[in-house]
């Protein structure tokens, strides 16, 4: 940084720091960086979502009240998601998902729904279903 020294009032002894040009160049260089990492995290986690996004909507109809039961479809998927869950993509990468995927849509899931889903599918969830829960715990 370079400083310079004015001779006006309130002192003539007053220095000022002056940014060197190359400063803001470089900030927005280091910001757009930064910009540019977090957008392909985003576009790496979505990726990771496929087979969720795939998978899950055709639970939809049932968790959000318009059907009485789920299909057989998904209850198929929701057997691959529990096996994904358990030796592939994890827990709390699906609950990220299903969260990425529902949130703020309409209609909304129901919780009895999803407390339902299990044994209507003859199965256990190995991951949460919710809209805004923490998938970290």
């Amino acid at each position: 940084m370079a400083t310079i020294s004015l001779p006006f009032p309130p002192s003539s002894n007053t220095s000022y720091l002056l940014l060197e040009p190359a400063m803001p160049r470089f900030a927005g260089c280091c910001f757009l960086l930064l910009l540019l990492v977090s957008g392909l995290d985003l576009a790496y986690s979505e990726s990771q979502c496929e087979l969720v996004f795939e998978y899950f909507p055709y639970c939809l109809e049932f968790l959000t009240g318009n059907y009485y039961k789920p299909s057989r479809r998904c209850c198929g998927h929701i057997y691959k998601l529990n096996r994904l869950a358990n030796r592939g993509l994890g827990a709390q990468l699906i609950c990220w998902c299903i969260e990425y995927m529902v949130r703020g849509t309409e209609p909304r899931m129901m919780a009895d729904r999803i407390s339902e889903l299990p044994t209507e599918c003859q199965t256990h969830l190995s991951f949460p279903i919710s809209e805004w829960m923490d998938c970290n715990s």
